[in-house]
């Protein structure tokens, strides 16, 4: 892989000329300020943040932004080539490398790890030490997990799970965690310790390995671990020590761990908080009641580094992330079900990565375009928000919106080629359900439901090879003009 944790990589990211250092920047909105527009208006690909010298804050206590913002930086993560950086290539490595449980390995335990250079018990126990921050103007706190792995046990099958919820500080030791509906952290919440009321152990690794905050992201099949998932992708176990309080495993060389526990009934108000696709959609701007954590334990290594993943309206630092593996997500369970002809995925940043999804493909039967769409519509990955899954030729690029807009805009018929399917799953923080309707459930909430479109941009099957001809440069021409007017090329492309 060429890293065994943060540091590691962030050294390779620096050697690669991808790394910005930013000193004196407040962790009170001024660094997600400067984040969001690097990641907006800046040069592409943008280089991932480093920040120190907080202000009110220790020395050497720094945040990383941006992590996987970069085609580079991204194959890093995930130990792939990284010298192929093309949508496809990068969606098709994915898939070859990391979307395969049958590579999992099981985590390795140590007695030691550099999380283990400060260890902090009682009053020494202080979450606000840390420069956890407000990203935009009209959130609701402080947030210490957006790039983390939350830690948890299911009480029956003893697996660990990983998953990247979101932690907003409630106080010196206590901190509010966000799970959306059908996720493993939820479930083993809400059907597991709240009905028995029992007291769960739980703990969030903060500035992980990257190939084990990338498995906290991902759906990883039920009973399987996320650290076993990180095994496989890093082709090495993860190192791993037992938890002083929780005994819950814990990754050896993180930059921080927090350990404590959650008692059934125990909610503080979390929120509000401005959400993945770009709106405060949870309950608008009013806090929500959320489990609340009791700090127990807090590991770090000297001068830590808090990940950071700030939300945003798209274009941000989540979409060349969330594109690609989502992608991945959905072309791998379309060929799981044998589904033929796919050419490419993409999630479009215009839909945050999730809502607006392109499949192209070669056509090979009358139907071809609803079945692709109607399975894609409705898998794993899409299953809490997927809005929208067009389906295109495989003339159309997927990953170029002109060219996908423009096959919906001349090759779908709206009475006929756009499918509305009802009631599918909606998740609380979907801005598409009406906020009155969020309002009428009690906490936690019972499902929500929206529709879903499938668009087919294609040509129809019968008669598609006498389709209206296409007014666009040949591969041919392109070549001829590319040889001999090369150096004009080179100085306007």
């Amino acid at each position: 892989m060429g890293y065994m944790d943060l540091r590691e990589w962030l050294a390779n990211v620096e050697a690669d000329g991808e790394l910005e250092r930013i000193s004196g920047a407040d962790c009170d909105l001024e660094m997600s300020a400067i984040a969001e527009v690097i990641y907006r208006e800046g040069k592409q690909p943008p280089p991932a943040l480093l920040f120190d010298d907080i202000p009110g804050y220790p020395k050497g206590y720094r945040t990383i932004y941006g992590m996987e913002a970069s085609p580079r930086r991204l194959a890093r993560c995930i130990g792939l080539s990284g010298d192929r950086f093309d949508y496809t290539s990068l969606v098709r490595d994915c898939m070859k490398h990391l979307l395969s449980e049958k590579r999992s390995i099981p985590p390795k335990f140590v007695t030691t790890g550099p999380v283990l250079e400060n260890v902090l018990t009682g009053n020494q126990i202080a979450l606000t030490n840390f420069p956890s921050p407000r990203f935009h103007e009209l959130d609701g706190g402080r947030y210490i997990g957006t790039a983390v792995a939350v830690i948890q046990r299911d009480p029956d099958t003893g697996c660990v799970n990983l998953g990247t919820y979101r932690c907003m500080v409630v106080d010196r030791d206590h901190f509010a965690v966000h799970m959306t509906e059908g996720k493993h952290g939820r479930h083993i919440i809400d059907e597991k310790y709240a009905p028995r009321g029992q007291v769960m152990p739980i703990a969030i690794a903060i500035g992980t390995e990257p190939a084990l905050y990338y498995a906290s992201t991902r759906d990883v099949s039920w009973n399987v671990s996320e650290y076993d998932f990180a095994g496989g992708v890093m082709g090495e176990p993860i190192e791993v020590i037992e938890g002083p309080y929780t005994k819950l495993p814990l990754p050896a060389r993180a930059e921080i761990v927090i350990e404590g526990e959650w008692h059934p009934g125990e909610m503080a108000d979390e929120g509000p908080f401005g959400e993945w696709h770009g709106y405060y959609a949870n309950l608008g701007q009013l806090p929500v009641p959320e489990p609340v954590v009791r700090v127990k334990t807090i590991l770090h290594r000297n001068d830590p580094i808090l990940t950071c993943m700030p939300p945003s309206a798209p274009p941000n630092e989540q979409s060349l992330h969330s594109g690609v593996f989502g992608a991945a997500a959905i072309w791998s369970k379309l060929e799981m079900c044998n589904v033929p002809g796919i050419k490419g995925v993409w999630n479009h940043s215009v839909g945050s990565g999730i809502l607006f999804n392109v499949i192209s493909i070669k056509q090979s039967f009358v139907g071809h375009p609803m079945q692709v769409g109607m399975i894609a519509s409705q898998l794993v990955a899409l299953t809490h928000t997927g809005a929208f899954t067009v389906l295109v030729d495989d003339d159309i690029n997927p990953y170029d919106l002109y060219d996908v807009m423009w096959a919906v805009s001349t090759r779908t018929d709206p009475e006929r080629d756009i499918h509305i399917i009802p009631r599918c799953f909606a998740g609380s923080s979907d801005p598409c359900v009406p906020l009155e309707e969020k309002m009428k459930y009690s906490k936690p909430p019972k499902p929500l439901s929206k529709g879903r479109a499938v668009i087919d941009a294609c040509r129809p099957y019968a008669g598609k090879e006498n389709w209206y001809p296409v007014a666009r440069l040949s591969s041919t021409l392109r070549k001829q003009v590319l040889d001999k007017w090369g150096e004009l090329f080179r100085r306007l492309l």
